[in-house]
């Protein structure tokens, strides 16, 4: 409370949100006490405004359980801040405000003992990016092209797990054909038989390099030759086409991408959550008489234990997926045991040439492997997609055109887990929280923005078979014009008791609708009851004929709903 004001509840600094934090609660009422005492310049009604501004930080790092402002300076966690912004459904004004309360709290840095180390950042460049996250939302794949990607990436997957010790087997056979060729040719160079690949005949030890590389590779020709008659060509694999050496270099590496992108789209993680799976890391437990697969993993969300080993509930398919990858990088192991180097329980290993060490696979190369994979499938986009994908992204059919290629991105894979399950509620939004180590609901309900746009898309009532349950339906396109729809939608009020019509009246694409008897009913009908007048009033307003017609079209929908015999 600030002294010396004649309303003593007219400009508020409420801290009771922090009793239970007294370090954040210490370090907010310093810079508080600072703001009043040296920002002569300044309101104390705007500086109370500002405080308000300011605890929408507070509160995320509490979510966060962060203990010092100072963390909120690290990276990760201001990203996650922004994003959390981008999914609230606030002004671009509100956002600055909170933006430069950040800014204004960091302005005395340098005469405190901790440092919140935001008083450079960029205002407009910050506004830009959250406002590029809440328009760029994430695209969600549509459930025919998912179900082509998933479902032959799933039957590649399975069937070489069939075969997987055999083609753990080829791979290692690989490497000692390699590793017989380098030590033949190692041999040459250092009895002086091959004078003319001594290092002192290269200009540089690269161009050296480089012809031994060849050199070895040419030497194991042979036994590739020979590898791949007695057994490569002898896999039983159907699904793929092997008819040469190269076949069988481009068939490991879509097997690799295929269990990446299995294991991340069934499980919901995070990139990094994906690729830093170690071997080991994947176990089951019974439960009600039901196998539940998990699988751990390492996140950066817990700020306050730094990296944190997470649990994620995963499908069963998963588990094929990563000991398919185990067999498939299991020589690469041998390779980084055998020269002491790291990553030697690391799933993910890459080898792209024999000659160069296994590494583990980066980020930035997933969304490169996923559309690799894609073209091989030739997952191309129908005019059905577009109009799918219209729901859950609007707009986005805009950028988009029919017979190209879909472009798939690892956060992709994330964000069409949390709209499908949500879509055929098969989860709530905390048990999405839950798996997807959200640390506020906001971010839960962000990703999945649509689908309840998208379920109710897909139902269509039947107008001929009599059904003691149905109340009211509306036929198809009857909320065909969004501005109408969203007119309308202020009349029907917001409140979770008539959650039903409400989400019908809201849906973004909402081509029909049907309201169900329920426990509910009595109050939605009172409810119809009060709302028919001020709909019969809103008509008689409306200033242009659609309107008018769209009022009578839900002005038929409560009669109906008031006809009902309860």
């Amino acid at each position: 409370m600030v002294p010396g004001l004649r309303d003593k509840n007219a400009y508020s600094f409420d801290f009771s949100l922090l009793k239970n934090h007294p370090k954040l609660l210490f370090q907010t009422k310093v810079i508080v006490y600072l703001w009043l005492n040296f920002e002569d310049q300044t309101k104390i009604s705007s500086k109370a405004t500002r405080y308000g501004k300011f605890k929408s930080a507070l509160n995320f790092l509490i979510e966060q359980r962060a203990e010092c402002l100072s963390e909120l300076q690290q990276p990760m966690l201001l990203n996650e801040y922004f994003e959390q912004l981008a999914a609230a459904d606030e002004s671009v004004s509100t956002i600055r405000q909170k933006l430069i309360a950040l800014k204004k709290a960091s302005h005395f840095d340098t005469l405190l003992p901790f440092q919140i180390g935001l008083s450079d950042l960029p205002l407009q460049e910050t506004l830009r990016r959250v406002g590029h996250k809440r328009k760029q939302q994430t695209l969600v794949i549509p459930p025919r092209l998912m179900t082509c990607i998933y479902s032959e990436s799933v039957a590649l997957i399975e069937e070489a797990f069939s075969v997987k010790d055999e083609l753990s087997s080829i791979k290692q056979q690989e490497l000692t054909i390699y590793n017989d060729a380098k030590e033949k040719i190692e041999q040459k160079i250092e009895s002086g038989i091959w004078k003319w690949l001594q290092p002192s005949k290269f200009t540089s030890k690269t161009a050296h390099q480089k012809t031994v590389t060849e050199e070895i590779s040419r030497e194991a020709r042979a036994g590739r030759k020979k590898l791949y008659e007695s057994s490569i060509k002898q896999l039983s694999i159907r699904r793929f086409n092997i008819n040469s050496y190269a076949d069988w270099l481009e068939y490991k590496r879509q097997l690799m991408n295929a269990s990446l992108l299995v294991t991340q789209a069934f499980s919901g993680m995070r990139s990094s959550e994906l690729l830093s799976i170690e071997i080991g890391d994947w176990f089951s437990t019974e439960r009600d008489g039901e196998t539940i697969y998990k699988v751990r993993a390492d996140s950066y969300k817990f700020i306050s234990g730094g990296v944190k080993k997470v649990t994620f509930v995963v499908a069963p398919v998963v588990f094929s997926a990563l000991e398919l990858a185990k067999a498939l990088t299991e020589s690469e192991r041998t390779t980084l045991k055998y020269n002491e180097l790291p990553y030697q329980n690391h799933l993910w290993l890459s080898q792209n040439k024999l000659s160069r060490m296994p590494v583990p696979v980066r980020n930035r190369g997933l969304n490169s492997r996923y559309n690799n994979l894609v073209r091989h499938i030739n997952a191309e986009i129908e005019p059905g997609d577009l109009e799918e994908l219209n729901i859950v992204n609007p707009g986005a059919s805009m950028k988009l055109s029919v017979g190209q290629l879909w472009h798939i991105t690892s956060h992709q894979l994330r964000r069409t887990m949390a709209v499908y399950l949500r879509r055929h509620d098969l989860a709530s939004a905390h048990d999405i929280m839950y798996q997807y180590k959200h640390l506020s609901l906001t971010m839960a309900l962000h990703y999945t923005n649509g689908a309840t746009d998208a379920a109710l898309n897909n139902f269509t009532p039947t107008t001929k078979a009599h059904d003691d349950s149905v109340i009211a339906y509306w036929e198809a396109k009857t909320f065909s014009s969004q501005s109408t729809l969203e007119e309308s939608a202020k009349l029907l009020g917001h409140e979770p008791s008539w959650s039903l019509i409400t989400n019908c009246m809201h849906a973004k694409a909402c081509n029909s609708g049907i309201l169900s008897s329920s426990p509910l009913s009595k109050e939605l009908k009172h409810w119809a009851q009060e709302r028919l007048q001020v709909i019969r009033d809103q008509r008689d307003q409306a200033d242009n004929k659609a309107l008018n017609q769209h009022f009578i079209q839900i002005e038929n929908v409560l009669r109906k709903l008031l006809a009902e015999k309860e």
